[in-house]
């Protein structure tokens, strides 16, 4: 029982990790490609996604998440934030006030593509923006130009703006988590060199983070440069399994 509750608090701490990493604006990490240029964030994007494509399942989600700190050198940030909005083609951002912090949020909810758009002051003059696409199957080539929309005006504003990725596709399979990663693993292992450095096991998931020096994002995690991350799981309520793929980390719920 003991050793079950260990585990089980390694894989809290799996995503805990990658949590903290990305809302720090992988200022404990390194990119190795340029996350301001457009073209680069774009190819980088696709050369991704293919590498994804080349595991089991079908795509039911793809997420990606610009943030970054931002400080207003010029005009009014309420005033930039609906240019941002209008640019996302996102309803006009509601003012809010939590935690004695404003608060800029905009949302545009569909089913084969949702933006959030979030802006935070830390402190006066201090803002911290986030930006999540989202999409199934069928937005997924909205959500790439989007992509490279957000590098073009993340940048013009002056935000010190970074992304990651996150795939997760599901399938139907007889074969253990364990099993399933191992199957999923040989055939990334055809495309890309791969080095298992971290990995965490429960009843129902596996999860492994891997250096895999070819892939464009990476972020130092503990003594290991990580540039992907991995999570095959048995989902019981839907008798299926999922794969969740993170580059350089996963950030969403697997």
């Amino acid at each position: 029982m003991l050793k079950v509750e260990m585990i089980k608090k390694g894989v809290i701490a799996f995503l805990v990790l990658g949590t903290v990493l990305v809302l720090a604006g992988w200022r404990y990490g390194t990119l190795q490609t340029n996350g301001t240029d457009s073209r680069e964030a774009e190819a980088a994007l696709r050369s991704l996604l293919i590498l994804s494509d080349q595991t089991p399942g079908t795509l039911d989600k793809l997420v990606v998440k610009w943030q970054g700190d931002w400080i207003p050198n010029h005009g009014d940030p309420a005033d930039i934030v609906a240019q941002i909005a209008e640019q996302l083609n996102i309803p006009t951002a509601s003012k809010l006030v939590e935690n004695g912090h404003t608060l800029y949020r905009s949302v545009r909810d569909r089913e084969d593509l949702k933006i959030r758009l979030n802006v935070m002051e830390r402190q006066a003059g201090q803002w911290y923006v986030v930006v999540q696409l989202e999409s199934s199957d069928t937005g997924r080539e909205q959500l790439i130009q989007l992509h490279k929309l957000c590098a073009e005006q993340l940048h013009s504003i002056g935000v010190q703006a970074q992304w990651n990725t996150s795939v997760q596709r599901s399938l139907q399979a007889k074969e253990s988590v364990d099993q399933l990663m191992k199957r999923t693993e040989a055939s990334l292992a055809g495309d890309i060199s791969m080095q298992a450095k971290e990995r965490y096991t429960d009843a129902t998931t596996v999860a492994v983070s891997y250096e895999a020096p070819e892939l464009p994002l990476i972020v130092q995690s503990g003594e290991h440069q990580v540039q992907m991350q991995m999570a095959v799981h048995e989902n019981r309520a839907q008798q299926n399994k999922r794969i969740t793929l993170g580059f350089p980390i996963i950030t969403i719920e697997y």
